[in-house]
């Protein structure tokens, strides 16, 4: 899959024959410790296609026992350099770029040996000119290669392929759900998949997964892009992803705002197996730019949450007409507001002032991490909760002395969002009650599950009420609507 100058000689279809020039224990090293995915191994033969300045790279998954992965690129033309030292030497040559132009991912050319951590047989088949030229490798073939210099044969394989290069992995030591792989791929290779860069997995092609909706915080310098997202589903928040030449490096959290996600892609040098960066001087004048991006992104409000608002107006209007007819001990205070309202709309009378500045009112309130805000809904009065209190693993519904806090953040409030009003409303409505209810002070959990039905019961009661006038009033409208249209 890589590309180098390769020795020709007088007859090309005279055996050829490779050493592994490497330290003994190498193999151990990348086997056990520097490549810690069973998948890895894949990523690694499609950065070397990459890097051949292949267009298109295909895997298929023949059986539990062995697959394949080929590619369209140049083919390797020195099998000596691919099992030695890879790309290396043509990235200090040629500045790390390909003859297209591509930035070149592999560095110690050590990639291709990982492969025998999920194989125990290895065939390489590649055509860098006017013939197919094959390597027969295992495990202790490597090993006494490295460790005796015993020679490997290359043979000529005559017109096996038309171009490029193809390995078989056999007796495989893993099986492979194509599923997982598929979905590792298009996640490993994201930044760089597209018409000119193809992986297919048995025929699916890998597509780059979309970032999620949300606020967006970007900055590009000299060998590094950042693409941050605060993003405004809860369930949306998942490590930044950093990749290093458009490969997947490492998942990681960033401390400081656990909620951001995103992706980072850089050209910094890294460690073998790609699962780290190597701290110099250029990775850290990035991690600088990467923390002065992050305490620039200011506390902004999420928008996300406008529709379950809409749903709690709504169901503030609904408690509160419950509350007026039905049968619990309310405290004193909830039950004047109520008696009063009531009196004031069957006879039009204007409550006096110092009646209502006397009145306890109820208070539902929503908030996001992070930004304490303060979210009016029908006739109660809100306040600010603060940001401790509201994270994903609080409950989804608390309360003060006069407040029910309904917590966005958490998933079983936040993905409401995405469903259809009346079960929204519907749903929202058990954690109302349930709120209301806390607020009574009932210690009895008997009693305490008996109020909340009945809480529920009128809640409901009233919405359906309040649900048929609305659809009343919509159908009066259409109709006089209608009529209007038809008189002209």
């Amino acid at each position: 899959m890589q590309a180098a100058k390769f020795a020709s000689t007088s007859n090309p279809q005279e055996s050829q024959s490779v050493r592994v020039r490497l330290s003994s224990g190498i193999m151990d090293e990348l086997m056990d410790k520097a490549y810690v995915s069973v998948y890895d191994p894949f990523r690694e033969l499609i950065a070397n296609s990459y890097d051949a300045n292949a267009y298109k790279v295909r895997i298929e998954i023949e059986n539990e026992r062995s697959c394949y992965v080929d590619d369209d690129g140049f083919g390797i033309s020195d099998f000596n350099s691919f099992l030695t030292k890879g790309m290396t030497e043509k990235r200090s040559e040629k500045k790390g770029v390909s003859e297209s132009g591509r930035a070149l991912i592999g560095e110690k050319g050590l990639g291709f040996l990982s492969v025998f951590k999920i194989a125990r047989e290895v065939d390489v088949y590649s055509r860098p000119g006017p013939q197919t030229w094959k390597v027969h490798l295992t495990d202790e073939l490597i090993r006494n290669s490295i460790d005796n210099g015993d020679p490997i044969p290359v043979e000529d394989a005559g017109d096996f392929l038309t171009y490029g290069t193809r390995i078989y992995l056999r007796s495989l030591k893993k099986s492979f759900a194509v599923a997982k792989l598929y979905e590792y791929v298009s996640v490993a290779f994201a930044p760089i998949l597209t018409w000119q860069f193809r992986i297919l997995i048995n025929g699916n092609e890998a597509i780059a997964p979309e970032l999620p909706t949300g606020l967006m915080h970007e900055r590009s310098g000299e060998g590094y892009s950042i693409t941050l997202v605060d993003p405004y589903r809860v369930e949306d928040r998942k490590p930044v992803r950093f990749y290093n030449r458009g490969v997947l490096v490492k998942r990681e959290v960033i401390a400081r705002r656990p909620n951001l996600t995103g992706l980072v892609n850089t050209d910094l040098a890294l460690v073998t197996g790609r699962g780290a960066y190597v701290e110099d001087d250029q990775f850290h004048k990035f991690k600088k730019s990467l923390d002065s991006l992050v305490e620039d992104i200011p506390d902004s409000p999420h928008y996300s949450n406008v529709l379950v608002q809409k749903s709690l107006n709504k169901l503030a209007r609904v408690l509160e007409k419950a509350l007026a007819t039905v049968e619990i001990s309310l405290p004193e205070e909830y039950k004047i507001v109520n008696e009063q309202e009531i009196a004031a709309t069957q006879f039009q009378v204007e409550l006096p002032s110092k009646s209502k500045e006397k009145v306890k009112q109820i208070k539902i309130i929503t908030g996001t991490p992070r930004l304490p805000r303060e979210i009016r809904a029908a006739k109660t009065t809100f306040g600010t909760i603060k940001e401790a209190q509201l994270s994903p693993a609080d409950l989804p519904v608390m309360t003060t002395s006069d407040s029910i806090i309904l917590n966005l953040s958490h998933p079983h409030i936040s993905q409401l969002a995405t469903i259809p009003g009346s079960y929204r409303d519907l749903t929202l409505m058990t954690f109302v009650a349930e709120g209301f209810v806390d607020l009574l002070g009932i210690k009895n959990k008997e009693e305490y599950k008996d109020t909340t039905d009945k809480v529920i019961r009128e809640m409901l009661k009233q919405y359906g009420q309040e649900s048929s006038a609305g659809k009343d009033a919509e159908e009066k409208g259409s109709n006089a609507a209608k009529e209007k249209q038809a008189e002209k």
